[in-house]
């Protein structure tokens, strides 16, 4: 049986979860194809900025373009199979 996870957002770009019973996120790009799964202080400030970003109500391409900023951690590959 797999984890139970909350997704936090999700637009054609982005997707960002959170399983149960873990302390990290895992933010998915889904044009690349590539996710990184964030732990500690890093997941920590990204939760807190993308609930920031959801009570200012901005527009999907305002918190994709935040997201981006997160690229360079993206390096885990998504292969379908």
């Amino acid at each position: 049986m797999g984890a139970a996870f909350h997704i936090l957002y999700d637009s054609p770009n982005y997707c960002l979860a959170e399983f149960a019973g873990v302390a990290g996120v895992e933010l998915v790009d889904k044009q690349t194809r590539r996710s990184a799964f964030l732990e500690g202080r890093v997941a920590a400030h990204l939760r807190a900025n993308v609930a920031r970003l959801a009570a200012e109500e901005l527009e999907e391409d305002e918190v994709d373009e935040f997201l981006f900023t997160y690229d360079a951690l993206l390096t885990n590959p998504i292969r379908m199979q």
